[in-house]
């Protein structure tokens, strides 16, 4: 296919499924696609996506990133300055707002659109809005306490060099935390093809072993790794089953919008730059 007949796959998660064929490094055991999108045609596409999940009842979405939130916090000292890339709205970060868990903010997103949004949710706290997704020249040598990415690693043509450079931005004794999607996962293999992960933004997709391997490349000690609890309405996972067995059913009832918690494919991890004490 031309790259303009690819551009109405981009958009949506249930659209035709059309993605690039994925193979396993021989030596690190990562699935990745050796084809892909240029850096130029990236922009393009990033530029006309619509907001992120915005098929997904906000609920819902606060209650996953609630849970993220819940590990970190669980798992890491939140005192400091964090760096987020991707917050979008700042799903995440409202967490950290809400508890006052840092004393200020680098936020990488570069939607525009979404800035009247993420700007409400920071209210009166310290907070730097960068949409250069990856300027972190913005940010001090050694100034951050944390760095978060939420579903964002995925999409990185190169994620060593990412991690590198938010290493440098960390205090020692300094954390990343990243959610992806987990391709080692039961349901993974169950609908193989059909798993909604396997898609066009996606250049690479890691499992827990082929994560610490990453880390290892860029000179990280990983802490912790755990499965991660996403919470969806059960009209959505419906729809989500019917199509993944090749029932293209758009309309269903909506259930009253109740939503169930289920381990479906994503993981956390957390790391800290080797030498950090």
């Amino acid at each position: 296919m031309e790259f303009d007949e690819l551009v109405p796959c981009w958009n949506g998660l249930f659209k035709a499924k059309v993605f690039f064929s994925y193979c396993r490094c021989p030596s690190c055991q990562l699935l990745y696609s050796p084809i892909f999108f240029t850096g130029e045609q990236l922009e393009k596409l990033y530029a006309q996506m619509p907001p992120n999940m915005d098929i997904v009842p906000r609920k819902s979405l606060e209650k996953t990133q609630a849970g993220y939130f819940d590990i970190l916090e669980r798992e890491v000292d939140l005192t400091g300055k964090l760096i987020e890339v991707g917050p979008d709205i700042g799903l995440f970060t409202k967490n950290c707002v809400e508890r006052r868990a840092f004393d200020e903010y680098w936020l990488f997103e570069p939607n525009r659109d979404v800035e009247p949004a993420l700007r409400g949710t920071m209210g009166d706290s310290s907070f730097h809005i960068i949409h250069d997704m990856f300027g972190f020249d913005s940010v001090p040598d050694g100034a951050a306490s944390v760095a978060v990415m939420v579903h964002v690693m995925d999409h990185l043509l190169d994620p060593i060099a990412t991690l590198r450079s938010l290493g440098r931005k960390l205090r020692p004794g300094g954390h990343v935390m990243l959610v992806t999607h987990d391709e080692a996962s039961l349901l993974r293999r169950a609908i193989d093809v059909r798993w909604p992960a396997f898609c066009l933004q996606h250049p690479q997709i890691y499992n827990p072993e082929t994560m610490r391997r990453l880390f290892e490349a860029a000179d990280y000690t990983v802490t912790k790794q755990c499965r991660t609890v996403n919470y969806f309405p059960v009209h959505f996972l419906l729809k989500q089953g019917l199509w993944a067995l090749g029932l293209k059913i758009d309309r269903l009832p909506t259930f009253g919008q109740v939503s169930v918690g289920l381990k479906l494919g994503n993981m956390l991890t957390i790391a800290t730059p080797k030498g950090a004490s």
